[in-house]
């Protein structure tokens, strides 16, 4: 394997600019900087870099989900809650 071949990095973008895979420290560099809370990894091969950024995704779709499911239930629970103050309101 070449010295090239060996010292060649991944970096997983995860949170920043844009998230992604970058084959240089400059263009991950980009990507982060200015950003608060950015998050970065570098992987020795790009199959490690886009199983991180796969599963990474899957997770941040997983909780926009729960989010939703969270804010829908509260809605429910609220709007239920109205409706039987309503009802027991004209009952007296």
């Amino acid at each position: 394997m070449s010295e090239q071949k060996k010292m060649e990095k991944y970096y997983v973008v995860f949170h920043g600019k844009k998230a992604g895979i970058y084959r240089s420290w400059i263009e991950c560099a980009r990507m982060i900087i200015g950003v608060k809370g950015s998050r970065f990894e570098s992987f020795e091969s790009e199959s490690d870099a886009n199983e991180a950024l796969d599963k990474y995704q899957g997770k941040e779709v997983e909780a926009e989900i729960d989010i939703k499911e969270v804010s829908a239930n509260i809605i429910f629970a609220f709007v239920l809650g109205f409706m039987i103050g309503v009802k027991n309101s004209c009952k007296n």
